[in-house]
């Protein structure tokens, strides 16, 4: 859809470039490096702003707490994604949780690994193996 007037744009600096440009879909505040590339994009719609970042990475940083809520929520690493924390980790569902992974291990570096269940417990596989290194 083409726009219905010229962005207005804005020399910041470090070479960057802020354009508004506004449209019948919405506006949309874009900035970009002094390569021309895409930095951040936010499209005002009528549910609400959606951002988008570009670049090599992004880094949110707080130091006090950092809570982020949705309806859902999806996370997708191309190479891998790693939780970690220096604290307790919590996974808690209402409802099912399920892992899937082509193989996966649970190592308790000190201390028991606890299988808790109210109703049984039910091990399937080709083998199971007791004891065995």
């Amino acid at each position: 859809m083409k726009s219905m007037t010229e962005p207005a744009t804005l020399a910041l600096s470090h070479g960057q470039v802020l354009a508004v440009e506004a449209d019948p879909a919405g506006s949309i505040l874009r900035l970009s490096g002094a390569d021309g590339q895409l930095t951040l994009s936010i499209r005002i719609t009528p549910a609400g702003p959606v951002l988008h970042f570009g670049g090599a990475g992004l880094a949110i940083q707080a130091e006090g707490d950092l809570a982020v809520s949705a309806r859902r929520l999806v996370l997708h690493g191309q190479e891998g994604v790693t939780v970690a924390s220096g604290g307790d980790l919590t996974l808690h569902a209402d409802r099912d949780l399920h892992s899937k992974a082509r193989i996966q291990n649970i190592t308790a570096d000190l201390g028991n690994v606890n299988v808790k269940a109210n109703d049984d417990i039910r091990l399937n596989g080709e083998r199971v193996m007791v004891n065995c290194s």
